[in-house]
């Protein structure tokens, strides 16, 4: 199947800066989201480049949005049970079960997005990214061209509806269903994204952790996770693995970013950083319960 290029519609950064790929692997939910603030707190700090990063998780868990109320949205007694862990994230959006996927995120200064740059803007060019990325692997992938769903924002921090039920504008489609889930949170001028590809229907059991002894409420979730979502797995109809879809992230972004993009490691700076807001901030139940 032949490529087509993002081309023109590719960010021409400053300087045509360097941009910086890294490949994590599996990861901690806890260490995970803490890399991601190191990461950008690094970046914002001008100690490193911008960067796109690559990772999964190990074991599987629940990540609730910035703004979320926590009890609201996940019954944290089944899944102590189930020995899934709850982390909050920086961003907003809305709750997912982290599974079968590769996970994406983004950190850069707004300035290396071009000008104007905005929430939407930045959605719409990670966007293009991923549908690059996507082509690579033969699947014919859109942005969403629905208005973007702002309940991920800190007015929609109530909404218990999981993240992977409705799709926004710019977020990734393919035969009509969502298939990557995106957030972004902007601190300062450093904008951090990161989202769910999807592999497999492991995030459809979120259905099952959600709070409410009513069965036909978790079994209606369950439904619409399903028919709403589709996976690589399904739409390739074989098992993908988490380097071939790393190989064409890269290929994706690197299209994006002109030949910017360049193979990196994370630094020890950042790696002390993410430890110290694991014990701090992401590994504490007081942020995670935080309201």
């Amino acid at each position: 199947m032949a490529q087509k290029k993002v081309g023109s519609q590719g960010v021409r950064t400053h300087g045509q800066q360097r941009w910086r790929f890294v490949d994590t692997g599996p990861g901690d939910p806890f260490f995970n989201m803490a890399l991601d603030e190191a990461i950008a707190q690094t970046v914002g700090a001008g100690a490193a480049p911008p960067t796109v990063r690559i990772y999964c998780w190990k074991p599987n868990a629940v990540s609730i949005g910035y703004a979320q109320r926590a009890l609201r949205v996940i019954d944290f007694q089944k899944c102590a049970r189930r020995g899934i862990p709850v982390v909050r994230r920086l961003t907003g959006g809305r709750t997912v079960l982290h599974g079968q996927e590769v996970t994406y995120s983004v950190a850069a200064l707004r300035s290396q997005w071009g000008s104007p740059a905005s929430v939407l803007s930045i959605y719409q060019h990670i966007g293009r990214a991923l549908v690059a990325a996507l082509r690579h692997l033969g699947i014919d992938a859109r942005l969403s061209r629905s208005r973007r769903d702002m309940t991920g924002s800190p007015g929609g921090a109530g909404n218990s509806h999981p993240c992977f039920t409705s799709a926004g504008r710019y977020e990734v489609l393919a035969e009509g269903r969502k298939l990557v889930g995106s957030a972004q949170r902007w601190v300062g001028e450093t904008v951090l994204q990161h989202g769910s590809l999807l592999l497999g229907q492991e995030h459809a059991r979120l259905a099952e952790l959600l709070p409410g002894r009513r069965e036909s409420s978790g079994h209606g979730a369950a439904r619409r996770l399903t028919e709403k979502t589709i996976s690589l797995n399904a739409l390739l109809d074989r098992q993908v693995s988490h380097s071939e879809v790393s190989r064409a992230l890269q290929s994706g972004f690197g299209e994006l970013l002109e030949g910017t993009l360049r193979p990196g490691r994370i630094s020890s700076r950042e790696e002390k950083l993410a430890r110290l807001l694991v014990s701090e901030r992401y590994g504490r139940l007081e942020w995670t319960l935080r309201t």
